[in-house]
């Protein structure tokens, strides 16, 4: 179709035409994205917080507060802030242990088993758990890696909630659920900074001692016993060493019953048997080399009293 030509003194009639993206177009469609972004965002954060509350608090092996859950669209990802596990988790019901944060969010495509990764960040202090559980419809396996504990966090375990070990404690794992029990699993725990601080234990008082290196290797073998490859304690050159090594046959029901099993050696130096002489107490009067064979054995919360030979 021929276009009609425009003299140099007129306007294009198009001008005059009217136009789709209006100013009040534009505010209202603008209005209107605002609007629903605002509902749909803080309709599901308040969902989530309710169900996040109800869930959390009202469990009763296990209540966890926290002050709110944060959601995160850009990055996907829930915070919940400040989680507080009340002390009955532990059966110290005086007790609270405080968290930094909590954050749960998506890693990645997981090809073993298949399935969505997810990663989850625990943060206290200097503690820093990083867990990833992938969802699958085979099975179920989770991987803690990079992670590292301040061992003050067992403070919260204890009846006087004081931690009866000091230093951090890095940890690396991974557990294998199927069919909803235990497979498989894996779990080393190290330290190069480990001592004992000073401490009352049942009417004897010990000063600080740093026994620098702790190592931990265990594996299940079936979904309730874990094998319990080696518990290091100490070095050459240490206040004491200690090797042990054995079982936990894990309860289901109460994890307090679960049976534990451990049969190793214990070497203690001269400056234990002289500044400590109350550890003699313990120990055979026949046996003054100052390495033992040792025995423990009993429920998780009511242990025996260690055997020596």
């Amino acid at each position: 179709m021929k276009r009609k030509r425009i003299q140099y003194n007129e306007l294009s009639e198009e001008i005059y035409g009217p136009k789709y993206w209006t100013r009040p177009k534009l505010i209202a469609i603008g209005a209107i994205l605002l609007l629903f972004g605002f509902l749909f965002n803080f309709s599901l954060e308040d969902k989530i917080n309710k169900w996040l509350l109800t869930t959390l608090s009202n469990n009763e092996a296990c209540p966890i507060t926290f002050e709110k859950a944060e959601l995160s669209y850009f990055l996907p990802q829930i915070i919940i802030k400040e989680p507080v596990i009340l002390g009955s988790c532990f059966g110290q019901i005086n007790n609270r242990l405080p968290l930094q944060n909590i954050k749960l969010s998506l890693h990645s495509p997981s090809f073993y088993p298949p399935g969505v990764k997810m990663h989850a960040s625990i943060v206290a202090g200097k503690t820093k758990i990083n867990i990833y559980p992938v969802i699958s419809p085979f099975s179920q396996y989770i991987e803690i890696q990079d992670s590292q504990i301040d061992s003050q966090l067992f403070a919260a375990m204890t009846s006087d909630n004081v931690s009866p070990i000091a230093g951090t404690l890095l940890v690396e794992g991974f557990l294998k659920i199927a069919s909803g029990t235990l497979d498989d699993g894996q779990i080393s725990i190290q330290s190069e900074n480990f001592y004992l601080p000073a401490q009352n234990i049942k009417g004897f008082d010990l000063t600080m001692m740093n026994l620098k290196h702790l190592s931990i290797r265990t594996h299940f073998t079936n979904n309730t016993n874990l094998q319990i490859d080696h518990i290091e304690v100490g070095q050459p050159g240490m206040p004491l060493e200690l090797k042990l090594k054995g079982s936990l046959r894990i309860d289901p029901n109460n994890f307090m019953n679960s049976q534990l099993q451990l049969t190793g050696s214990l070497h203690l130096t001269n400056y234990i048997l002289v500044n400590f002489s109350f550890v003699k107490l313990f120990l055979p009067p026949e046996n003054t080399s100052g390495t033992y064979q040792m025995k423990i054995f009993g429920p998780i919360g009511n242990l025996s009293p260690p055997q020596f030979n």
